[in-house]
């Protein structure tokens, strides 16, 4: 039996730590990655593909317990764009060399990650795994006078900052005012928001993002995944104010599991996510309960862009599982090398510099960062389809 009708034969009580059920084959396919990896890089090192000093990017994620895959993954797209930009010599002749942290997810263990990177001499952090521990970390991080390049944070409390900060996901600013339009263009006037405060920087400030731009009722509904485990038993509670349409802003197994006990309920509102729910995993634990689902997301699927088909392409042919994820991890390290090859000297106020106000070739899309190094891109609406497939509906404006 493969794995998402597996997945569905189980009682959802036995996903709250999809962590701990990492597919053994990818974690395999991921050593024989690794290894060839650093095989590859010591022998482009000897034979002087890179003869200058290694230029060191610090990466800082949550690898512990439930969520750590998706470290994982971005940590996965991070070394292939370092492994392919060493592989062309460097960035003006210097190598670059990932040094990766597992910050735990704690701010105990967020603060130890980033300072020992920065003891070591990194040019930029990448990090970390939320908008939650961003936040954590971008005191610690800035105020030691390195750049903070966030592949995942979009809340807004750090938008229109003069600072030490960059971002290649969307924000919160923006895509608020178009999830709000495209309610109100839908007739949809009564939604009810699940938001997680296991991440309540993002869901929250997100929810907040729409309601200051939504003319209908918002109807907030909380759940804690991360400190009760027994929050699918809420989703009665979820559906007394008969929604028309129901707004989860939660990862992918969090809302493939309040998906499933919805439906069983026989709530007929329509689903929609965002990118944090736009994993393989969202399928594989809410099979039909989720199909129908529309997500809100920079990511289109089957993404014609070509710097993305071959990004896919050598992430295949190394054996690992292309998603949004690793495609997050390879545009941070990209987005770097871009900007350092613009930069006389190699510091972090003159990277970030180089970074903000331009357009960058991007590999989801053209990315640009404006003068605060807030990151403008498309916003799509994203379909599930009965097979677990995904397809893109439109643009969101």
């Amino acid at each position: 039996m493969n794995k998402p009708f597996a997945c569905l034969c189980l009682s959802a009580e036995k996903y709250f730590h999809p962590g701990d059920l990492l597919n053994k084959e990818r974690k395999k396919k991921f050593c024989v990655f690794f290894v060839l990896f650093c095989i590859e890089g010591a022998l482009l090192l000897s034979v002087g593909g890179c003869k200058k000093s290694p230029i060191l990017i610090g990466f800082a994620m949550n690898f512990s317990g439930p969520g750590g895959n998706m470290a994982v993954y971005v940590r996965d797209g991070a070394l292939m764009a370092v492994r392919g930009i060493n592989a062309s010599g460097g960035v003006k002749g210097h190598p670059l060399e990932l040094l990766v942290r597992n910050d735990e997810g704690t701010k105990k263990g967020i603060r130890k990650a980033d300072l020992d990177l920065i003891k070591r001499g990194v040019i930029a952090v990448i990090g970390h795994r939320n908008a939650h521990d961003t936040l954590l970390a971008y005191p610690v991080v800035t105020g030691k006078g390195v750049l903070l390049v966030s592949p995942a944070c979009a809340s807004s409390k750090l938008t229109r900052r003069d600072d030490l900060f960059v971002r290649t996901t969307f924000i919160d600013d923006d895509i608020g005012g178009k999830i709000a339009r495209f309610f109100k263009s839908h007739k949809l006037q009564e939604v009810l928001c699940v938001m997680d405060r296991a991440n309540e920087a993002f869901s929250v400030d997100l929810f907040e993002n729409i309601r200051v731009n939504f003319s209908g009722s918002l109807y907030p509904f909380f759940i804690d995944s991360k400190n009760d485990p027994t929050y699918p038993l809420l989703s009665n509670l979820a559906i007394m104010s008969h929604p028309r349409a129901i707004l989860f802003i939660t990862g992918p197994v969090v809302t493939a599991l309040l998906a499933q006990r919805l439906r069983a309920m026989g709530c007929a509102a329509d689903f929609f996510a965002t990118t944090w729910a736009q994993t393989e995993d969202l399928f594989a634990y809410g099979g039909k309960a989720v199909a129908g689902m529309r997500v809100f997301t920079f990511v289109r699927p089957h993404n014609p862009y070509p710097p993305f088909r071959s990004f896919v392409k050598n992430l295949e042919e190394s054996g690992l599982i292309p998603n949004i994820r690793n495609a997050l991890g390879y545009e941070a390290v990209k987005l770097i090398a871009e900007g350092l090859a613009r930069v006389k000297g190699i510091t972090s106020r003159g990277l970030r510099d180089a970074l903000i106000g331009h357009r960058f070739v991007g590999v989801i899309n053209p990315l640009t960062l404006d003068k605060y190094g807030d990151p403008h891109r498309p916003l799509y609406l994203v379909g599930v389809r009965a097979r677990g497939e995904m397809e893109t509906l439109r643009e969101v404006k």
